[in-house]
């Protein structure tokens, strides 16, 4: 109860602080209420009491986390609940109510709520048409009142969500994208750090592998933030006022693909590497080929960093950040050289490529056991800068 009670206060604080989502979170509850307490007077003043909480309990339906959401579950309901009333109506005062009308009654209002449109809410139907012909009898005006308190209380669910709706922003799903193209980054920079160090021991691999598994799950949750980020913009009357800003969305989900795919040769690298660090001969092959390769991995690094740093905003003043504090790479293709830190990481990683193959042809490496993994491991490396070169953000060459 005390870190509940830490957290709930965590909450509160960072919502008093600024915008986020602890905000948005605590105006939705906070309207809510006021809305339910809204319908819930409008029912008990025009309604008589066997209706008066179908107000309320609406409103807890109607209002959902986007403009969108709450308008789509809104319309839902009110069908299925008219549905529901329209059997009841239909049945109590034709047939009269009997155990094999009710039986009747709920085979036709279940294969009603097969119907595809009515989403979530299907089983209102049923449940709407079970209630008016039990609790009200299958009368008309029950099913008059009933309707009637449905719609008080969507109404005023919707005008809660329309009126106060919403801030129209996408800064979380900037900050979830940021957030995975530093991880992806930190990722090949962290491979490449090792590499230069001599390293990396099949442990170290094994930790490589599982943060990249981590990166496909992170994806996923990367993209399911982002199209809440759009869904939020749908039918939201703040849009009006916005300046257009939400135009980058779309643009996110070729971002969160590349970086996925990215991770995924990033992955491909890494068992590559498990497999060459298993070797006897590791230490003068890796001479030969695995330091050279790390200055290709710190590219990928640098270009996915330069991609959240497109999303996030310009770096900081110097901005010649290297997630994780690693340094930019000093090593030009091939191992010696200089790479230009503020130039096109995409552009500088192909020419490296080239380069590396170039030599590794001439240091005939096309020895068993050494040429198919190094060209496996160049190839997947060859694939993220492309990955990355086709998201939309910076101007890659």
């Amino acid at each position: 109860m005390v870190v509940r009670g830490a957290v709930l206060r965590d909450r509160v604080r960072e919502a008093v602080r600024g915008p986020g989502w602890q905000r948005e979170d605590l105006l939705l509850q906070l309207k809510t209420v006021a809305a339910a307490v809204i319908a819930w007077s409008l029912a008990s003043w025009l309604l008589s009491p066997r209706v008066t909480t179908f107000a309320p309990f609406t409103t807890l339906l109607a209002i959902q986390g986007t403009v969108h959401r709450s308008v789509q579950q809104s319309w839902r309901y009110l069908v299925a609940v008219t549905l529901g009333v329209l059997l009841a109506a239909a049945f109590g005062t034709t047939a009269g109510r009997h155990a094999w009308t009710l039986a009747v009654l709920l085979l036709v209002a279940l294969a009603l709520s097969r119907a595809q449109p009515l989403g979530a809410q299907r089983l209102q139907v049923p449940v709407t048409a079970l209630f008016a012909f039990s609790a009200g009898n299958g009368e008309w005006n029950y099913g008059v009142e009933l309707t009637a308190a449905v719609l008080i209380g969507t109404g005023c669910g919707l005008a809660a969500v329309l009126v106060l709706a919403p801030a129209v922003h996408h800064r979380d799903a900037d900050r979830s994208v940021a957030y995975l193209a530093e991880r992806v980054g930190d990722l090949a920079a962290g491979v490449a750090r090792s590499l230069r160090e001599g390293g990396p021991g099949q442990a170290e691999t094994r930790a490589w592998w599982d943060e990249a598994d981590a990166l496909q799950a992170s994806a996923r949750q990367v993209r399911a933030t982002v199209e809440l980020g759009e869904e939020n913009v749908r039918l939201n009357p703040r849009q009006l006022m916005n300046g257009g800003g939400l135009l980058r969305l779309p643009e996110h989900h070729g971002r969160v693909t590349a970086l996925e795919r990215a991770a995924h040769q990033l992955r491909s690298i890494v068992r590559g590497l498990d497999y060459a660090a298993g070797r006897e001969d590791h230490p003068a092959l890796a001479g030969d080929f695995l330091i050279p390769f790390a200055g290709l991995l710190e590219d990928i690094g640098r270009a996915a960093h330069r991609l959240g740093e497109g999303v996030s905003g310009p770096p900081d003043a110097g901005g010649k950040r290297e997630a994780g504090g690693a340094p930019r790479a000093e090593h030009g293709p091939g191992g010696s050289g200089k790479a230009d830190a503020d130039g096109d990481p995409v552009a500088d990683g192909r020419r490296r490529a080239a380069e590396l193959a170039e030599n590794s042809r001439q240091a005939d490496l096309r020895v068993p056991g050494e040429w198919p993994l190094y060209g496996a491991l160049l190839t997947d490396a060859r694939r993220a800068l492309d990955d990355l070169a086709r998201a939309p953000g910076p101007p890659w060459s």
